[in-house]
């Protein structure tokens, strides 16, 4: 089947949307891949977050890469190498939460392997003011089941070390509405698919109206994806097919992930 593409363009939001994301077996390579990761650097955490949020969330410790040097004679020489203990924040740089992140549920390995891949929708919501502002209308019916959806807010990271971070996020309707389509995944440019919108939510759990986003999707099992990198390098494509496959960690509430999208 020819992909048919369409972009639709207005005063609130524009979206880069495919009727057929997925290629056909065999039949076509990618012509591009887009790399959704970051480098995981010691600051990776504070670089997203920002020194402010680390310090109210008490998870001011940094990543940490502690390299265990070895060699051997080989009879004609020294061989030298590497092994190395990783300590990291598993939230901290383009990420998966499971929903024992908000406690809906259990952990990454709960998670059947096709969570992680699907035809994908992008969503530019930069025009939307910053809070749980994004209806549900922005997706309407461009939205299959299936999909992975994810929304470019053009977040920026706090620059003054007393700076909290803000991000557009969907209302609770909208995540609602997602959820129960319902999506393969949701991500987000932002640091949270949550914001700091304090506005009260009508939900059915204490859960639920802390964290409505996260409710929404975790308590269905729906993978989140948050602080994903160049999402805006897919506005101008067609044709998505989204690959985030995290460590299969017993119990893990979230990992950091490098996510691809193959663009066809």
């Amino acid at each position: 089947m020819k992909p048919q593409s369409h972009v639709l363009m207005g005063p609130v939001f524009s979206i880069v949307l495919c009727a057929a994301c997925a290629p056909e077996a065999g039949m076509r390579e990618p012509v591009e891949v887009v790399d959704l990761g970051a480098l995981v650097t010691e600051n990776l955490p504070e670089l997203v977050w920002g020194k402010a949020m680390l310090a109210a969330a008490g998870l001011e410790r940094p990543n940490a890469f502690d390299v265990i040097d070895w060699e051997f004679e080989t009879g004609t020489g020294t061989a030298t190498g590497s092994n190395a203990y990783y300590t990291l924040s598993n939230h901290g740089g383009p990420h998966v939460d499971a929903p024992n992140h908000v406690s809906v549920g259990a952990g990454l390995d709960s998670y059947p392997i096709e969570a992680f891949a699907g035809p994908l929708k992008v969503f530019d919501v930069r025009d939307f003011a910053k809070g749980r502002t994004v209806p549900p209308g922005v997706f309407g019916e461009f939205v299959s089941p299936g999909d992975v959806v994810l929304i470019y807010t053009g977040y920026s990271p706090p620059t003054t070390d007393d700076a909290m971070p803000e991000t557009i996020a969907l209302t609770r309707a909208a995540s609602e509405f997602l959820a129960t389509v319902p999506v393969r995944a949701f991500g987000t440019d932002a640091f949270s698919v949550a914001s700091m919108d304090t506005t009260a939510v009508d939900a059915e759990s204490e859960t639920a109206r802390a964290v409505p986003i996260h409710h929404s999707f975790l308590s269905r099992g729906i993978p989140i994806y948050e602080q994903l990198f160049n999402v805006d390098r897919l506005l101008d494509k067609e044709s998505m097919y989204f690959v985030g496959v995290p460590l299969n960690i017993e119990d893990g509430d979230g990992m950091i992930v490098r996510p691809v999208v193959f663009v066809y």
